[in-house]
């Protein structure tokens, strides 16, 4: 099973109290609300803990003489000490509280970010490998295989290992029928509360591999 926006819709759609066709065929069909509902768990859902199959690593090729490069649209990760996973061949870059004065030329050994570009310091002089560890801000791809960042055509897909797929739908169908009611006090609000916090503790404890984090909320 791929996980396309379509299928997120029509079987969203299909679940008990919702108020929509359940048998769209593109996106024409598609209800703008649910869309935005759908998108809005999706993000709540992937934002909120850092699942391992959104890392990513960004690499960064230099230019002799340009120290700016711009940043992967994600957060950066750090390591056991708390350093940015920022590596120049490999070997770990020192993050600078602030902008060196004046110029140096050679093999970066440290970095500095401003706005959304990581300056390298010293001033590169030759072309070296950057790579920079992340987690992806991205829901997923869209055909073309682009990162999009929302789910607006059929055949957008979010990215996740195929055997955490049935779970994910199943914590994004429910999140968004939770947030589709608009009291609390609603019969089915209980019931789609209870769901949604299963599956998403589903979700990270099969995401990890391991045991079950004690405290997880969303």
């Amino acid at each position: 099973m791929t996980l396309t926006l379509l299928n997120l819709y029509n079987s969203t759609a299909t679940q008990e109290w919702s108020m929509y066709d359940n048998d769209a065929a593109d996106k024409s069909e598609f209800e703008s609300s649910l869309i935005l509902a759908i998108n809005k768990a999706a993000a709540e859902i992937l934002y909120s803990y850092p699942f391992n199959f959104r890392e990513r690593t960004h690499i960064i090729i230099t230019v002799p003489n340009v120290d700016s490069y711009k940043l992967p649209s994600g957060i950066i990760m750090r390591d056991e000490s708390g350093s940015y996973c920022i590596k120049i061949n490999s070997k770990p870059l020192k993050l600078l509280k602030n902008k060196p004065s004046g110029s140096k030329y050679g093999i970066p050994d440290s970095f500095y970010i401003q706005g959304d570009k990581i300056f390298l310091y010293p001033i590169p002089m030759a072309q070296y490998i950057v790579t920079t560890d992340y987690l992806t801000l991205a829901i997923g791809e869209n055909a073309a295989g682009e990162e999009i960042f929302a789910l607006k055509e059929d055949t957008d897909v979010i990215t996740v290992p195929a055997h955490l797929e049935e779970l994910l739908k199943n914590a994004i169908i429910s999140r968004t029928m939770l947030n589709s009611i608009a009291s609390e006090g609603d019969e089915n609000y209980s019931a789609y509360k209870k769901q949604s916090e299963t599956a998403y503790r589903l979700l990270i404890k099969y995401s990890k591999g391991v045991g079950l984090d004690k405290n997880i909320s969303i």
